[in-house]
């Protein structure tokens, strides 16, 4: 008698939600006996179900982020697997993209896949025929509860209720009522970052006086692995989220829309206002007038002389009509205490530096003479260019930077200058000379 050829088979389980999985006998299990049961009665054609669990409780099946699913596609990938058994086909992915892209790679590693249920099998043109047809309307079911759920979290924000996730610091969540409650511990951190920032104006502020007197994140352990995260040191980026949040006023956020809450403030209605006025306020994006919301010519190309790092732009307002722009060092800014000798360099003041130390340059004899040598370079045989002509090209560069447009300061800082470098008692400038060089002729050519 010819002997059968041995069919491994891997059972793969799923459940969208973790509720009933701590029961003696669960959706998993259940569908794991009907698997294996099935695989059973495919004895006659050498079947064998592979002792490996592939169960993925509480994961959706829009997404292929799941540890058991993995794991199946890497064993997969080994060859240690020749038929993959699902209860139904919306357990091993709810998306048609996802799905095609799993047979693709099943069918190129030789590995068939068939559902319990469905009396669908992928080794027959009938069997991929239908998989086809049902996956399509798994994912049309899929979409339809993904808009219901929609739906329904938004008509639950109209309504002020708490839909789940995360609660923010200073809030628990009621396991049964799901509504959120105060933490008064949390909570007094909460006002206290609030009233610290009204104070000093300032997030980075807020975050050292916090740090010093020690107050840390909260500590939050997960239900599902055990794992303590939190804890550390406040930051600006935290601080801003805190400030930032509608809850802590009693409200529940939908997008861009505001909804009076079931839960109780932490803060009062005035303290939500005074901080977002402020926010606005230090806000260069928000706060500042249009006018330094302009293009910066030094942009990326400034670098702090003892970090290193690059420095980025920032707008202080004094009054409604005088707002100062300045850079600082960027490394230092997400310390919660500052340690650079480099703090507020003016804006206005480096440009006039630059531009002053630019006329100088150019009117240097080897500088002119070093262009004149490039110019004829790039054209040895056309090019009449003399030192009165790039003298006068940049004679009167300090007036003409006052009139040039916002861009037209960018391209020309960025052509010429390749790098500056800012310390406590100077500048160190680096040029593109070959640029200077192509700028010079351009002009000579506009001019003839």
């Amino acid at each position: 008698m010819e002997e059968k050829e041995t069919k491994r088979v891997a059972v793969y389980t799923r459940k969208s939600t973790e509720e009933g999985l701590d029961m003696e006998f669960n959706s998993l299990d259940a569908q794991r006996e009907a698997g294996e049961a099935f695989v059973a009665s495919q004895k006659s054609k050498g079947w064998v179900c592979l002792p490996e669990h592939y169960d993925d409780g509480g994961y959706s099946g829009g997404t292929t982020d799941r540890p058991a699913l993995k794991r199946l596609l890497a064993d997969v990938e080994q060859g240690k697997i020749d038929i993959i058994c699902v209860y139904k086909i919306d357990r091993l992915s709810r998306s048609l993209h996802d799905f095609a892209d799993m047979l693709d790679f099943f069918d190129k590693k030789g590995v068939d896949f068939v559902s319990v249920t469905q009396d669908i099998n992928t080794s027959t043109s009938a069997g991929r025929m239908m998989l086809n047809i049902l996956i399509t309307f798994a994912q049309y079911e899929r979409e339809i509860i993904a808009e219901r759920i929609r739906d329904k979290i938004a008509s639950s924000k109209q309504k002020g209720m708490n839909t789940g996730g995360i609660p923010p610091m200073g809030y628990e969540s009621d396991p049964t009522t799901k509504k959120l409650y105060i933490v008064p511990e949390e909570a007094e951190i909460v006002r206290r970052i609030f009233e610290t920032y009204l104070r000093l104006g300032s997030a980075r502020d807020t975050a050292a006086e916090l740090d010093k007197a020690g107050v840390h994140k909260r500590i939050r352990v997960s239900k599902r692995s055990g794992i303590r995260r939190g804890g550390g040191k406040l930051t600006n980026a935290y601080i801003y989220g805190i400030l930032r949040n509608p809850a802590y006023a009693g409200y529940v956020k939908h997008y861009d829309k505001l909804f009076s809450g079931e839960h109780e403030a932490i803060i009062t209605q005035e303290v939500w206002e005074s901080t977002q006025k402020l926010l606005k306020e230090n806000s260069p994006y928000e706060g500042s007038p249009s006018g330094a919301r302009r293009i910066m010519p030094f942009q990326r190309i400034v670098r702090c002389g003892y970090c290193r790092g690059a420095m980025k732009a920032a707008y202080t307002q004094k009054s409604r009509n005088k707002t100062y722009r300045y850079l600082i060092c960027e490394a230092d800014s997400k310390r919660i205490n500052s340690t650079c000798p480099l703090q507020r360099v003016p804006l206005n003041e480096l440009e006039k530096i630059v531009i002053e130390d630019i006329h100088i340059m150019l009117s240097k004899p080897e500088i002119v003479f070093g262009i004149l040598s490039e110019a004829k370079e790039l054209d040895p045989n056309g090019c009449n260019l003399t030192e009165e002509q790039i003298r006068n090209s940049f004679s009167n560069l300090s007036a003409v930077w006052d009139v040039m447009y916002p861009v037209e300061k960018y391209k020309f800082i960025q052509t010429i200058i390749s790098n500056i470098t800012v310390f406590r008692d100077r500048i160190k400038i680096e040029y593109n000379r070959e640029a200077i060089s192509g700028l010079v002729h351009e002009q000579k050519g506009k001019n003839v």
